[in-house]
C-alpha cells in the first residue's frame, strides 16, 4: 500500500518540496525503518544526496533503491566505531564531500522493570541507544569541522527526556543518556558551526513500536489535544527543519512532536 503521490506508506509531504536541503550529504541511519524510511524520502525530495545506513542490507539497499539516483546505502552496525568511520569515507566518495548532516534514527526499544531486569538487557540497550550515538557523532564531525557546518539531529523519546515509563527502565535510560549527549556536543560543537539537536517524539506508529507495545490504542489518542497517533512524516519534517538552515540559531534543544502528549490528555 502507497500513501500520497505515489510516495512510501509514511513518507507523504505536507507541502511542495522547495529544495531546503539542495547540495547537501546526509547520512540517516536507521534509514530503512519507519521514522528513518520517512525522513529519507522527505531529504532526497529536498534535494539532499542521502546515505541510509542500517542493517539488515536487504531492507536497507531495498530503501536506498526506492530514492533514486542520489541515494545510496551502506551496511551498518552502529555499534561499531570502525563501521561508522567507513560509513562516513563511503558517503565522502560517493557524493564527493564529507556529510554535513547526520540523522539519526537507529535504536533499539526493550523493557524491563528497574527491580528486576537483567543487567545484561541494559547493556545491550546502551550498546546500541547510547553508544551507537556516540559513535555517530565522532564520526561525522570531523568532516563537519572541514565544511565549518554541520547538523547534528538524534531521534530520543519522551519516556527518556520528558517523563518514565513504567515497564521500559532500559529503554528510557538509555534514551536520557542519548539526550545528554546531545546537550554536551551543543555545548562543544557550537563554535565550530556544528548544531546539535533531538527530535522527542510521541508514540508514533511505526514497526518497532507495534513489535513493542501492539497496535495503538486510539482511544487514547483521542484524548490528546492533537486526536491521532503519531506517524513517521510527522518527525522526518521535525528533522527537515533542523537540517536545514531555517534553524540556524537553534542547537541544544530536545524538540518534543508528540501531538500535545506532554501538556496531557485533553478533558474536553
Amino acid at each position: 500500500m502507497q500513501g500520497d503521490a505515489g510516495t512510501e506508506p509514511g513518507t507523504a509531504s505536507l507541502a511542495p518540496a522547495r529544495g531546503r536541503l539542495a547540495g547537501r550529504i546526509v547520512i540517516v541511519s536507521g534509514g530503512a525503518g519507519g521514522i528513518g524510511r520517512a525522513t529519507a524520502h522527505l531529504f532526497v525530495t529536498e534535494g539532499a544526496s542521502l546515505l541510509v545506513a542500517d542493517l539488515p542490507e536487504s531492507q536497507g539497499k531495498a530503501a536506498a533503491d526506492a530514492l533514486g539516483p542520489r541515494a545510496d546505502f551502506f551496511p551498518l552496525d552502529v555499534r561499531s566505531s570502525q563501521g561508522w568511520l567507513a560509513a562516513v569515507t563511503f558517503a565522502r566518495e560517493r557524493f564527493g564531500a564529507p556529510p554535513d548532516v547526520l540523522v539519526h534514527t537507529a535504536g533499539i526499544m526493550t523493557s524491563g522493570h528497574v527491580a528486576t531486569v537483567d543487567p545484561g538487557v541494559v547493556t545491550s540497550t546502551y550498546e546500541v541507544n547510547v553508544l551507537g550515538t556516540l559513535n555517530a557523532i565522532q564520526a561525522v564531525v570531523p568532516g563537519m569541522k572541514s565544511l565549518r557546518r554541520g547538523s547534528i539531529v538524534v531521534i530520543t523519546s519522551m519516556a527518556g527526556v520528558t517523563f518514565g515509563v513504567p515497564g521500559m527502565a532500559p529503554y528510557a535510560a538509555s534514551k536520557a543518556a542519548a539526550g545528554a549527549l546531545v546537550q554536551c556536543a551543543a555545548i562543544e560543537l557550537g563554535h565550530d558551526c556544528i548544531r546539535v539537536n533531538s527530535i522527542v517524539p510521541g508514540q508514533v506508529d511505526t514497526p518497532m513500536s507495534r513489535n513493542a507495545s501492539g497496535a495503538p490504542d486510539e482511544s487514547y489518542f483521542a484524548r490528546m489535544p492533537i486526536p491521532r497517533v503519531g506517524q513517521p512524516r510527522d518527525i522526518a519534517h521535525a528533522a527537515l527543519f533542523l537540517a536545514c538552515d531555517e534553524s540556524a540559531w537553534v542547537t541544544g534543544t530536545h524538540l518534543l512532536v508528540d501531538g500535545g502528549m506532554d501538556a496531557g490528555p485533553s478533558l474536553s
